[in-house]
């Protein structure tokens, strides 16, 4: 699957850089550490966060939220996008996220979890429950 990047307001992307920095300084993680964690290079991790990438890939948003432990749904709405547009994204950094697990069989079965009903999540998670006792 193509990696897909969002294009947004050049002013927009200046606020979301500050809230990224503002937080990954909060939180005591230096740059190059977060860039590592991230894969990308301290340049890139620097210019995105100084609003200077005026495209901005929805799983590396992902990414950063995870590490700095924020909603990435609140990232993505900084950048102007919308529930509609969001639930898009999820869609799809959710289809990313599946294609990037090694095991083919795990990665067939969190598909099979995406698409059930809250009830049938529940049932599995009785039964995982279930089985984990023995």
């Amino acid at each position: 699957m193509d990696k897909i990047d969002l294009r947004t307001n050049p002013n927009l992307i200046i606020v979301l850089g500050e809230y990224i920095r503002s937080k990954r300084v909060e939180k005591g993680i230096g740059l190059r550490e977060m860039a590592e964690h991230l894969s990308i290079s301290p340049a890139y991790l620097s210019n995105l966060e100084s609003g200077k990438h005026p495209m901005i890939n929805p799983l590396l948003l992902k990414k950063i939220s995870r590490k700095l432990n924020i909603d990435h749904l609140k990232l993505f709405k900084m950048i102007g996008y919308t529930d509609k547009d969001t639930e898009e994204l999820k869609k799809e950094i959710t289809s990313e996220l599946l294609d990037e697990i090694d095991d083919v069989e795990i990665g067939k079965i969190l598909g099979k979890l995406m698409e059930m009903s809250p009830d049938e999540l529940q049932l599995v998670k009785q039964y995982i429950e279930f089985i984990s006792k023995k």
